[in-house]
C-alpha cells in the first residue's frame, strides 16, 4: 500500500495513457471479423487503388520534401546572402496554410483563364490552355510546398547544432563544401532529416482535403466514404487497419535501419559555424533559390484568398462566419487544453516514476502517426460500445430510450482530438520539464512539498514557455483538422475548415476564401514564436 501512495502520480499517468492507448488498440479487433459484401467488393475494386496512390504520395512527398529542405536549411545555415535574416523564418510560413488550401488555389491558377496560365503565355508567348492539376502530380506538387518546413525545421536545427570543427577538419582533409554537405553534414543530421521526413509521411497519409478536392483515391478518403457513403463501420475499420499497420511498419523500419547510432555532439566544447559570405552574383542566386518555396507554398496563395476574399466580401453572411468562427475557436480552445493538461499529468507522473509510467507513455505519444480518419473510427467503437450499454440500462430500468449520448457529441469530437494530438503536447511538455534539474523536485520534498504543489509552483512556472508553446501547436493544429472532425462532428456543427472545403467542393472558391483567411490568420502567431525561438 506504502508503495501504491508512494507511485501513485506514476500509476494516474498509467491510467490517463490507457484512456488514449485503448480506442487505437479498438481498431484491431477488426482484424477478427470477416466483413460482408461491401468489404469484399471493395477489396476487388478500389483497394489497390488506394494503396498505390498511397505509396506514390508517400514516397514522391518525402523526396521533394527532403530535397526542398535540406538544401534551403542548408544555404541558410552555412552562407551569408541578401535578406538572409528575413528568408530563414519566411521559410517556416507554408505551414500556416493548410495543404488543402494549396489545392483550391493552385487548381484555380492553373485552370483556363488561370492567373498562372496568362502570366505564362505572356511571358514565353506561347499559348496554354490550362494545365491539369485535378492528378496525382497536382498532390505532389501540394504536399511538397505545403509540407517542407517540416524537414527545413529540423535540418536547420540539426546544422546548427554540429560542431563548427567537423567542418574544419573536413577542410584541413581536402574536402569542398560540397564534398563536406554530403559527406559530414548529412550523415551527422541523418536522425533530424529523418524525423522531418517521417511528420511529412505521417501528414500525407493523413491527408483528406486535397485528396477529396483532386479526386485522388487514397485510404483516408475510402475511410471516409465506407463510414459515410456506404454506412459500414466495419469496411471502415479494416481500412484503417491497413493504415495503422502500415505508419507502424515505416516507424518501425526506420528505427532498425539506425540501430544504436548515436548522433551527438558536445556542445561545451563546440565550436560554431564560421559563415561564408558569397559574392553578389551567388549571393542573389541563393536569395532566389530559397525564395521560390516562399512564394510557392505561402505568398501566391495568401495573395490569391485574399482577393477572393475582398471580391466576396459583399457575399459573407456575417451571422453565419461568427458562428463558424466560435465553434471552431472553441473546439481547438478546449481541444488544446485537454491535451496540454493531460500531457502535463503523464509528464510528470513519468518524472516520478519512469519505470512504470514510461513505456504507456510511449505508447500513448504514437496518436499522432494515426491519421485523423483512423482515430475517429477508433473512439467511435468503444464509445458506441458504452453509449449502447447505457442506453440498454436505461431501457431495462426506467424503460426510456436515451440514444446516443457520447456518440456524435462535442464529447467524441474532443475525445479523437486527444488521441491524435496528445503527442505533440507531450513532447512540448516533456522538452520543458527535462531542462528542470531533478534536485529541485528533492529539495521540495525536503521541505516537505507533495508531488502537486511541486507540480503546480515549480514544474508549471519555469516550464511555462513550453506548455504554451505546447497549447499554440495543438490549437492551430485542431483549427485545420479535416477529416476526424467531418466524421464525428455533431449534427449542425460545422468549422472553418468543414466550410471552406464544402465550398471549395461546390467550386465556390470565393467564398471559401474567408474561412481560410481567417484559419490562416490564427495559424501564423504561433510559427512566428517557433520561427523565433528556433532562430534564438
Amino acid at each position: 500500500m506504502t508503495s501504491f501512495i508512494k507511485n501513485s502520480w506514476a500509476y494516474f499517468s498509467v491510467i490517463l495513457s490507457l484512456i488514449v492507448i485503448i480506442p487505437i488498440l479498438t481498431i484491431f479487433l477488426f482484424l477478427f471479423n470477416t466483413g460482408d459484401d461491401t468489404w469484399l467488393h471493395l477489396k476487388n475494386t478500389v483497394l489497390t487503388t488506394y494503396a498505390l496512390n498511397s505509396l506514390i504520395l508517400l514516397i514522391f512527398s518525402a523526396l521533394g520534401t527532403l530535397i526542398l529542405g535540406v538544401i534551403t536549411a542548408w544555404l541558410v545555415t552555412m552562407y551569408i546572402f541578401p535578406m538572409k535574416k528575413y528568408i530563414e523564418w519566411l521559410l517556416v510560413l507554408p505551414l500556416a496554410i493548410p495543404s488543402y488550401a494549396l489545392a483550391y488555389v493552385y487548381s484555380d491558377l492553373l485552370s483556363y483563364g488561370g492567373y498562372l496560365i496568362l502570366i505564362f503565355s505572356y511571358i514565353t508567348n506561347y499559348e496554354i490552355n490550362s494545365i491539369n492539376f485535378y492528378s496525382i502530380y497536382g498532390a505532389i506538387f501540394v504536399f511538397i510546398f505545403s509540407l517542407y518546413p517540416y524537414v527545413y525545421l529540423l535540418a536547420r536545427q540539426a546544422f546548427i547544432s554540429q560542431s563548427g570543427t567537423y567542418i574544419e577538419v573536413a577542410k584541413v582533409s581536402g574536402l569542398n563544401l560540397l564534398s563536406i554537405f554530403y559527406k559530414v553534414a548529412i550523415p551527422l543530421a541523418r536522425p533530424a532529416l529523418v524525423g522531418g521526413v517521417i511528420l511529412v509521411v505521417m501528414e500525407t497519409l493523413a491527408d483528406y482535403g486535397v485528396a477529396d478536392y483532386l479526386g485522388i483515391e487514397t485510404f483516408t478518403k475510402g475511410i471516409y466514404k465506407a463510414w459515410f457513403n456506404l454506412g459500414d463501420i466495419v469496411s471502415a475499420g479494416k481500412l484503417s487497419i491497413i493504415l495503422l499497420i502500415t505508419i507502424s511498419i515505416i516507424i518501425s523500419l526506420e528505427k532498425a535501419l539506425r540501430g544504436k547510432a548515436e548522433f551527438t555532439n558536445n556542445t561545451r566544447s563546440s565550436r560554431g559555424y564560421k559563415y561564408f559570405c558569397l559574392n553578389r552574383y551567388l549571393g542573389f542566386t541563393v536569395l532566389i533559390i530559397c525564395s521560390i518555396p516562399v512564394c510557392i507554398g505561402f505568398f501566391i496563395p495568401i495573395t490569391t484568398i485574399i482577393i477572393w476574399s475582398i471580391k466576396s466580401i459583399n457575399n459573407i453572411d456575417l451571422y453565419n462566419f461568427i458562428q463558424l468562427f466560435i465553434s471552431s475557436f472553441s473546439l481547438a480552445l478546449l481541444a488544446s487544453f485537454i491535451c496540454i493538461l493531460f500531457a502535463i499529468l503523464i509528464i510528470y507522473g513519468v518524472r516520478t516514476n519512469s519505470k512504470i509510467a514510461a513505456p504507456f507513455a510511449r505508447i500513448a505519444s504514437l496518436g499522432y502517426s494515426i491519421p485523423g480518419a483512423v482515430a475517429a473510427v477508433a473512439v467511435l467503437i468503444p464509445l458506441a460500445w458504452i453509449d449502447n450499454i447505457i442506453s440498454n440500462l436505461a431501457l431495462l430500468y426506467f424503460n426510456i430510450s436515451i440514444g446516443l449520448l457520447l456518440t456524435g457529441s462535442w464529447f467524441a469530437l474532443l475525445f479523437a482530438y486527444l488521441v491524435r494530438f496528445l503527442a505533440l503536447s507531450m513532447h512540448s511538455v516533456e522538452n520543458s520539464f527535462i531542462k528542470i534539474p531533478i534536485s529541485f523536485d528533492y529539495v521540495a520534498k525536503v521541505l516537505g512539498k507533495s508531488n502537486s504543489s511541486i507540480l503546480t509552483n515549480i514544474h508549471a512556472r519555469i516550464g511555462l514557455g513550453g506548455i504554451s508553446l505546447g497549447l499554440l501547436i495543438v490549437f492551430v493544429d485542431v483549427l485545420k483538422e479535416l477529416p476526424a472532425t467531418m466524421i464525428l462532428r455533431p449534427f449542425g456543427l460545422s468549422t472553418l475548415a468543414i466550410k471552406a472545403h464544402e465550398f471549395a467542393i461546390d467550386e465556390r472558391l470565393g467564398d471559401a476564401a474567408v474561412p481560410l483567411l481567417a484559419i490562416v490568420v490564427v495559424c501564423l502567431l504561433p510559427l512566428f514564436i517557433l520561427a523565433r525561438g528556433i532562430r534564438h
